[in-house]
């Protein structure tokens, strides 16, 4: 076993022990940041830019490619309403979840979805539907890379969402206890990074979420 390998397996013991539920990372692969991807949801890539713009305001991009077919027309009423900012656009950006950034693996950043200290709701990872099943809300594909012309991306999957504590998920609970509550609110997705980054590089996130389509922002890395 490499160093980096027993790196991530005591990380997942002692994240699994702070969040309280099962964690297992996501299956990973690499992609060119011009490749044109097939998976299901994926739209035109083309708007989107490489680097952080000076003015970048992710909630009018968001908006803006959302109604030219990111985000499913079912949803665009939400988006473009007076709620659209805080409880829609806001609630499918990225954030860094306030954890004990030692307990997170090298290669790999904690991500979450609507920043309550922005004032956007929290995003629902899963839903209850009659039958006390989850219904897919969740983010199925990250690819984050370094914001600069030409950087590799790279992508992780998660191919499911159970809510439940049974080894198949993905992803941590923040601050504990089971991964359904609260709608899934307090999921964390632990999503793999390009190589060399240094602390201070900016990074493009770009996602999917299964109901609601496909997000873009950038974040600093600490």
């Amino acid at each position: 076993m490499t160093q980096q390998n027993e790196s991530r397996r005591l990380f997942l013991g002692q994240l699994a022990a702070l969040t309280g539920g099962a964690v297992l990372m996501p299956m990973v692969s690499a992609c060119s940041a011009s490749q044109n991807m097939s998976e299901k949801g994926l739209f035109s890539t083309e708007d989107i830019p490489t680097q952080k713009p000076e003015d970048w305001d992710p909630i009018a991009y968001n908006r803006k490619r959302g109604n030219a077919g990111a985000i499913p027309k079912s949803y665009l009423d939400d988006i473009n309403g007076p709620q659209g900012e805080k409880k829609h656009l806001g609630k499918h950006l990225p954030y860094v979840p306030a954890i004990d950034a030692a307990l997170v693996p090298a290669g790999f950043i904690a991500l979450m979805w609507g920043d309550p200290a922005k004032g956007h709701a929290k995003h629902p990872n899963a839903i209850k539907n009659e039958s006390n099943d989850y219904n897919g809300h969740w983010y199925n594909w990250i690819r984050v890379q370094k914001a600069m012309p030409g950087a590799q991306a790279i992508q992780s999957d998660y191919p499911s969402w159970t809510g439940k504590d049974d080894g198949t998920a993905s992803y941590a609970v923040f601050g504990g206890g089971e991964i359904g509550a609260d709608k899934g609110k307090n999921t964390i997705y632990l999503a793999a990074l390009p190589e060399g980054l240094r602390s201070g590089d900016t990074l493009r996130i770009y996602a999917h979420c299964l109901t609601h389509g496909e997000y873009v922002d950038f974040l600093t890395l600490s």
